[in-house]
């Protein structure tokens, strides 16, 4: 608006100002010339009784003069002011026009964002009357609840629903409640499970149950809106926590879940054993488990790489799956160990029926590597009975089934019985008893000599582990050492064998040396967990060194099969023992398989040909037959050849006759102790001791 002090004649159309009046003339103007005069002062000075004939004296004459330019003057602000106040009303009308349109573009423009984000936002927003009537509902409502004309203009407690802690299907908010909760403020429910229209409709239509897809677990919130002090509704609030329940799931999955095979893992088949152990102990109806082991799953792993040993233990679940029932539970223990829980068993014949599908399920080659792989897998299985108190108890009875069809060996399976039972009960106390005797030293050694097959002539022996427990008596190798591989003693048994073979053969060469004579060798049996060690090489130098001996005159022996079981990881410490001057004999010869394959990349410095291909060669041309095909092989290879359980002389002939070099067996010696070797081995052309 312009200012009054700002209109000019210029802007603002000013009247003419009225006719100048001559004061000199008022005495002599007749009447009809008061037109001139100002009407104001014409009509003032009649009032007053100051006719025509007005004094002609000078002081009238300035005085009227003056009234009548005053009377001018004011005419001319007057119409000034009312110019000025006639523009200053059209410009505020105006500019008050121009403020309303953008007052109202402002509000269309706030308004169009509040839509825009009423309807984007990922939370579902509800708009409430204080009636209970929905005003409004934006797509994320209609998302989670149903469409928005099933929810826009309904009552709030018939349109939004959900399920009580007790099952029933409720309103989120009844009407009678609704005018209590906006009055009470912010109010809030977590973790609800809301039910959308297609809920209620399923209900409506006789389903006794919400189907999970109709179910929405939500946070939810209902905040009030007031016009001044009066409240007036309100907005519902519901946060979908679609993700965090996704999170959780995958939480609850990962904990109870093999992340590789997808399988249950430990805890959740040995919980299920449980139930099932507690269900038949009121039903009768007991279950069973199985323990499978594949078998040289670590060869593959390690010739592979590790990926593909996953890989391959990917596959073996989905094989193990398709060999049960639905309502059984096949789970991973770990490395390559299944358990199979077969729920109700009863029938054993089932159960060994689910046996043989798993061997030839696993039985079958898998694609891996670019190139077809084969494994096997040894079973156990334990019917559960009375006597298991727990899942563990029947887990242990698995395990070592599982361990006897290894011994049998592999690729079988076989079934917990007492005997397996007793066995196991046994062998915890081998394994009590063994601890003591290796920390104490009680283990002795006995040295069975090894002569040469064309004469007399000692040249070394083989040193063998002996235990005499204070309870169980004498107990044989065969008994104790596989308990030592089992729980891990076997490598410091394994040190005590070499140090006492080290020492004693030191002790026998120094005599024999002193005599001129040549000096005697001593066999030492290595495990194959020892052989897998990266620190075998290592143990066997101090064991050397501490007794000052020569690494010749120690002959490391080791089983083919156990050569076999991982050739690469063998193949590195035969070449290592090898630099070393350590020579290596390979035991029990011909009794595993592929070794002709595998007989030309081992350096090896001798063979042993097994007892069982001796004790039939005096009677069988085929074990002759045998016999001279290893001989001729070997020393082929550079090999020599020594052949153990030599018990007649009509077998050491024979075994003279197709070229054996050397032999062992009770018809060359019987194993004995130390001092008897000590004395065998100084004594001057040492005769074989029956």
């Amino acid at each position: 608006m312009t200012s009054p002090d700002h209109v000019t004649q210029e802007t603002v159309q000013v009247p003419p100002p009225a006719p100048t009046w001559d004061p000199t003339q008022v005495a002599a103007a007749p009447d009809d010339a008061s037109s001139e005069r100002h009407p104001l002062l014409v009509r003032q000075l009649a009032e007053a009784g100051i006719g025509p004939a007005t004094p002609t004296h000078p002081q009238w004459l300035t005085f009227v003069s003056q009234v009548n330019r005053t009377y001018v003057e004011v005419d001319r602000e007057q119409a000034v002011a009312e110019a000025t106040f006639q523009a200053s009303a059209q410009e505020f009308s105006e500019r008050f026009r121009e403020l309303r349109l953008a007052t109202e573009q402002v509000l269309t423009s706030q308004r169009e964002r509040l839509e825009v984000v009423f309807g984007s936002v990922p939370t579902a927003l509800v708009v409430i009357e204080r009636s209970g009537r929905i005003a409004d509902a934006n797509p994320e409502a209609a998302r989670l609840l149903g469409p928005v004309d099933a929810l826009v203009d309904h009552s709030l407690d018939e349109a939004v629903f959900m399920v009580g802690r007790d099952g029933q299907l409720r309103p989120i908010v009844p009407l009678a409640e609704l005018d209590d909760v906006l009055l009470g403020g912010r109010w809030e429910r977590h973790d609800v499970r809301l039910v959308s229209v297609g809920g209620r409709e399923q209900l409506r239509t006789g389903a006794a149950a919400v189907l999970p897809e109709h179910l929405v677990a939500a946070d939810v919130a209902l905040i009030p809106f007031t016009d001044g002090d009066v409240c007036v509704g309100g907005l519902l609030i519901i946060t979908d926590n679609a993700e965090r329940e996704s999170a959780r799931e995958r939480m609850a999955w990962q904990a109870s879940h093999d992340q590789l095979t997808g399988l249950v893992n430990r805890a959740v088949v040995t919980e299920r054993i449980e139930l099932a152990l507690v269900g038949a102990r009121r039903s009768g109806a007991w279950p069973s488990v199985l323990f499978c082991d594949l078998d040289r799953f670590k060869h593959i792993n390690d010739s592979f790489g590790h990926g593909t040993g996953d890989r391959l233990l990917t596959v073996a679940a989905q094989r193990l799956l398709r060999c049960v029932r639905s309502i059984d539970t096949v789970a991973r223990l770990g490395g390559d160990e299944f358990v199979i829980l077969v729920e109700s068993a009863g029938d054993t014949e089932l159960v060994r029926g689910i046996a043989e599908r798993i061997l030839e399920a696993l039985a079958e080659p898998f694609d891996l590597h670019e190139e077809q792989t084969h494994v096997s897998v040894s079973i156990g299985i334990a019917h559960a009975g009375p006597h298991h108190p727990s899942a563990d108890a029947l887990l242990h009875d698995a395990d070592l089934a599982m361990y006897r069809a290894k011994d049998r060996g592999r690729n079988c399976f076989d079934v917990a019985d007492d005997l397996l039972r007793i066995t196991a009960a046994e062998r915890a106390t081998l394994e009590r008893g063994l601890r003591i005797a290796i920390a104490r030293r009680e283990l002795t050694v006995a040295y069975q000599p090894v002569k040469r097959a064309d004469g007399d002539e000692l040249v070394g022996f083989e040193a063998l582990a002996r235990w005499v427990h204070p309870v169980l008596g004498d107990v044989r190798p065969d008994r104790f050492v596989p308990v030592a591989e089992e729980t891990g003693l076997i490598q410091a048994l394994g040190d005590r064998m070499l140090d006492v073979a080290c020492r004693d053969v030191a002790t026998w060469n120094r005599e024999r040396l002193s005599q001129g004579r040549e000096p005697l060798v001593v066999h030492v049996n290595i495990s194959g967990r020892e052989l897998q060690s990266p620190h075998l090489l290592g143990r066997v130098r101090d064991a050397l060194r501490r007794h000052d001996v020569p690494p010749h005159w120690v002959v490391l022996e080791m089983t083919e099969t156990m050569l076999l079981d991982d050739p690469d990881t063998a193949l590195e410490r035969l070449r290592e023992l090898k630099l070393a001057g350590i020579r290596v004999a390979i035991d029990d010869f011909g009794t595993g398989y592929s070794s002709l394959a595998y007989l030309r990349r081992f350096p090896v410095h001798m063979v042993k040909i097994d007892r069982e291909f001796v004790a039939g060669l005096a009677s069988s041309t085929q074990d002759q037959c045998i016999v001279r095909a290893m001989v001729d092989l070997a020393k082929a290879l550079d090999h020599v050849v020594l052949a153990e359980g030599v018990e007649t002389g009509a077998e050491l002939e024979v075994l003279r006759e197709l070229g054996c070099q050397m032999v062992q067996g009770y018809l060359i010696g019987r194993p004995m102790p130390s001092e008897d070797a000590m004395r065998l081995a100084t004594r001057p052309h040492a005769a074989a001791v029956a």
